[in-house]
């Protein structure tokens, strides 16, 4: 059952009301008039040199969609070190700074389900997928079903400084300019084919690959097709008409040319081939670690353990009821599934689930 919303107070609720319940992970974006207030702001207010702030073993988060890279995410942002980009930063990524210190001070905030409908809660402080950073950063076209692999020389100085800001800008608003020890962490389930340029650009960045057992994970993919673009029809969103919210490896053009965006044989495809591309990148990568989510499930404790030893963060304070909370409700959902096709499935995927251990 889909939760009601929350809105912090009447401010909260008369001017975010329509944007909350109209969410996506590419955001509507800002009015005009919004937009010059917030930069204007940000131009005056927040003209710090953010060069003394460093970035530290940055923390990415690489899966398929709809593999538990939300669950990890939200846990690893509740520790105490953790900075991220959060739901408002996501949905003004030219007013970093205004825009927390907005939703700060006046407590603006709107809290419930996803658009997903998948038992996981979001409000405009949660942990959010860098959409439209990530475009402004690497020039990424959300129509194009192919993303050739850029590397650092792709990129001019002054675009490796303003990705520098940005992330400092973000590092920022969690631990301010003096002794700024925070650490930044990012989840994006389409960056399969960005990881060796994202390590040219943190050289220290660490890797966490997360895997979901492909025949749900298949079956959660044509949700999300089919969740996503229904959405973009309710919402009427201005520039985003239709999406294929799957990773873009070489061979997707070529499974929807053949069975069609929204088919089972697409979705298990491209979940062997995503991995694929992972574990062949893995080996250039400084710092990487797989885990797979069934085993967070199954024992949290020792998994997280795992995962933060090899972030070199310490397991959160046992004050922290962020993280308390997210460890609680490690598996509980809310939601039913309806999956299907397994043998079509494992006839596709069969090499990869059994190096996987699944089989």
């Amino acid at each position: 059952m889909q939760q009601k919303n929350q809105y912090a107070n009447w401010w909260s609720k008369l001017l975010f009301k329509k944007k909350f319940e109209n969410q996506f992970f590419i955001p509507v974006p800002a009015s005009a008039i919004e937009e010059k207030i917030f930069k204007t702001i940000e131009k005056y207010k927040f003209n710090h040199d953010f060069s003394q702030i460093p970035i530290t073993k940055p923390i990415f988060i690489v899966g398929l969609p709809r593999s538990g890279t939300s669950m990890l995410y939200n846990l690893l942002c509740a520790h105490e070190k953790a900075a991220y980009i959060t739901n408002s930063i996501n949905a003004c990524p030219e007013s970093i700074c205004t825009i927390e210190w907005l939703r700060k001070k006046f407590n603006f905030n709107a809290s419930g389900e996803r658009f997903l409908a998948d038992s996981i809660n979001t409000d405009f402080g949660s942990p959010s997928e860098p959409a439209l950073l990530w475009g402004k950063w690497m020039g990424r076209d959300v129509d194009s079903l192919y993303w050739e692999e850029k590397r650092l020389a792709c990129f001019s100085s002054e675009k490796i400084q303003e990705i520098y800001t940005d992330v400092r800008r973000i590092l920022f608003t969690f631990g301010g300019l003096k002794n700024n020890d925070k650490r930044f962490i990012c989840k994006y389930p389409v960056m399969q084919t960005e990881l060796r340029m994202v390590q040219d650009l943190f050289p220290d960045a660490h890797f966490i690959h997360i895997v979901r057992d492909s025949r749900p994970a298949a079956n959660s993919l044509l949700k999300l097709y089919h969740l996503t673009n229904n959405q973009i029809k309710k919402i009427k969103h201005p520039w985003v008409t239709y999406i294929v919210p799957y990773p873009r490896v070489k061979t997707l053009q070529g499974y929807i040319d053949q069975f069609g965006a929204d088919d089972i044989r697409t979705t298990a495809n491209v979940w062997q081939d995503s991995i694929e591309l992972v574990h062949q990148t893995a080996p250039d990568l400084k710092n990487f670690i797989e885990v797979r989510y069934e085993d967070i499930l199954t024992n949290p404790s020792l998994e997280l353990k795992r995962l933060f030893d090899f972030c070199e963060l310490n397991w959160p304070s046992v004050d922290n009821k962020s993280f308390q909370s997210e460890f609680e409700i490690i598996g509980i959902t809310h939601h039913q599934n309806n999956y299907k096709d397994f043998e079509v499935i494992e006839s596709i995927t069969g090499r990869m689930l059994k190096k996987l251990k699944y089989l």
